[in-house]
């Protein structure tokens, strides 16, 4: 800001630390002027603004203000400063840069790498669709012909910059009209007072970042977003947000996207603020303090009238209970697209049940299934919760089923399924007759290892028509034998006839496609076991 007034209300920069001119003037029993600063960092300063009893200036934390000289502070640079900084070979803002990397590290020698590749490789401003300036202390337009000088940029990042005022950045988007995406997070700007007369210089954006607002809360954020009238994606993570608070009618008509992440929101009944969105077809509260997902007011089997759009929730790490909270998301019309954290200890089997318990799903922890494969899930919930559905009022004859609300709730999709592909078999009632017939149907096996003597033998049964591979398999991890190892099977039949008193006869078992039953091996019989 060489050669510009610094006015109460902008923001500077000293030894690495950003703040707020509060106050300027002269200090009684000093001389010359002096900056109040009220620094973002609460430990940065000494008092609160006040000086020998005198209170000159209000801060944010009890010692986050102090006084400087204004030769001590940075006021920054113009964004065509920046910009040429960046991605030009300009000796003054190389130095410019070194000179605050050395005060935020604390280092006396630096060297910016690379900055003689940049401005070769993208020297031609003019051509620039993309400029990133995060962390370059900016603090407005200036004087530049921003629109001569970048007449095709379509993103701007100008996040964490000396920016202090929406009028700033009027002043820069104004002269931009093919801009598009606009990154502002981590600048503590003043809000507007009257947002209606800016939104002529910022309505052409449609993707805002406003990540990090340094205390805005969501009214403030919303009186930003007036300003914004075509947006269709907006990010608002990093605000400390525990409220949200209803949506402007109108407000966000073009809106199909939003980011509410990492922000401390306990309560489900605030992201529902959010169901009022028309157009809203992707939502994400990834790393909140969400405990459950919850629509007390829609009956079960049901479908919400919030979000009516909404096909991609994104709810990872969440505290949540996730297995209640599936059966509720089943109530928004068209969720497709879920990432969810679970507890694999707690569920066995989360995935697969998730496809079947919300109708629509489609995607799950960015795991496609293919139609074939969301029947299979729904036909493998159906066997796995059948003994649950009969013991609460089911029948074979979904018509006829009188099921338990504790069932319904749980279990929302379970008679819908019922009716698509028919009742599961009742275990309970077939179970005895099945288990004897598997008793009967089991070979049990002697199992020797001839070559390790100190092994001793071991009883195990199989079904006769398990595949000799799969009984390898199954043998190793009984025996703790290395999976790399080559294992040959054989066997002594009960009745073996011995041609020497030492000999025993056995037949080998060579051919790993074929079942046990194909070599006529019966219960009783020895199991030889041999590898290398």
């Amino acid at each position: 800001m060489a050669g510009v007034a610094v006015d109460v209300g902008n923001r500077v920069e000293c030894d690495g630390a950003l703040g707020t001119v509060k106050w300027i003037g002269e200090v009684p029993s000093t001389q010359g002027v002096w900056y109040g600063v009220d620094w973002d960092d609460e430990n940065r300063g000494k008092h609160d603004g006040t000086h020998n009893g005198i209170k000159y200036f209000e801060t944010q934390y009890p010692k986050s203000g102090s006084f400087v000289r204004p030769t001590k502070v940075s006021c920054g640079m113009t964004l065509e400063a920046a910009v040429r900084g960046r991605y030009q070979d300009d000796p003054t803002i190389e130095t410019h840069v070194t000179d605050m990397l050395q005060k935020t590290i604390n280092a006396r020698f630096v060297e910016v790498v690379g900055m003689e590749k940049i401005g070769k490789k993208q020297s031609k401003l003019e051509e620039l669709e993309t400029v990133v300036l995060d962390g370059w202390m900016v603090w407005g337009a200036g004087n530049s012909d921003l629109a001569k000088l970048l007449p095709r940029l379509q993103d701007l990042d100008i996040s964490n910059t000396l920016l202090s005022s929406w009028e700033s950045i009027a002043q820069i988007t104004r002269q931009l009209p093919s801009l598009r995406f606009l990154n502002i997070s981590g600048n503590k700007l003043k809000l507007p007072n009257n947002p209606d007369e800016l939104q002529e210089s910022v309505c052409h954006i449609t993707h805002l970042v406003l990540n990090n607002m340094k205390g805005y809360t969501w009214s403030d954020l919303m009186t930003c977003c007036v300003m914004f009238p075509t947006l269709r994606k907006l990010q608002i993570a990093f605000n400390k947000l525990c409220k949200l608070g209803p949506v402007p009618v109108g407000l966000f008509d073009s809106l199909e996207e939003i980011d509410i992440g990492v922000n401390p929101i306990c309560s489900w009944e605030e992201v529902c603020h959010l169901g009022t969105i028309p157009r809203l077809e992707s939502l994400n509260v990834n790393n909140c303090q969400l405990k459950k997902v919850v629509f007390p007011s829609v009956p079960v089997n049901e479908k919400t009238k919030l979000f009516p759009n909404l096909k991609n929730l994104m709810i990872a790490n969440n505290p949540l209970e996730a297995w209640e909270s599936v059966g509720e998301l089943n109530k928004l019309q068209n969720i497709e697209d879920l990432v969810i954290s679970y507890d694999e200890n707690i569920t066995l089997y989360f995935q697969e049940f998730a496809f079947a318990r919300i109708s629509n799903l489609k995607v799950l922890n960015r795991t496609r299934l293919t139609p074939k494969e969301k029947r299979d899930c729904e036909l493998f919930y159906l066997k796995s919760f059948s003994e649950d559905y009969y013991s609460s009022g089911g029948t074979e004859d979904p018509s006829a089923s009188h099921l338990s609300q504790e069932f319904t709730l749980k279990h929302p999709t379970f008679l819908k399924l019922v009716e698509e592909y028919g009742a599961p078999v009742d275990e309970t009632k077939h179970r005895s007759q099945k288990s004897q017939k598997l008793r009967d149907l089991k070979i049990e096996l002697k199992i020797l290892t001839p070559d390790n003597a100190e092994r001793e033998p071991i009883v195990k049964s199989f079904l006769p028509t398990t595949k000799i591979s799969k009984v390898k398999m199954m043998l190793k991890r009984q025996l703790k034998i290395n999976p790399a190892a080559h294992i040959n099977l054989s066997y002594c039949p009960t009745k073996a006839i011995l041609w020497q008193s030492s000999t025993v006869f056995e037949i080998p078992m060579d051919n790993d496609m074929k079942e046990m039953d194909f070599y006529s091996i019966v219960s009783g019989d020895t199991l030889m076991v041999r590898w290398q």
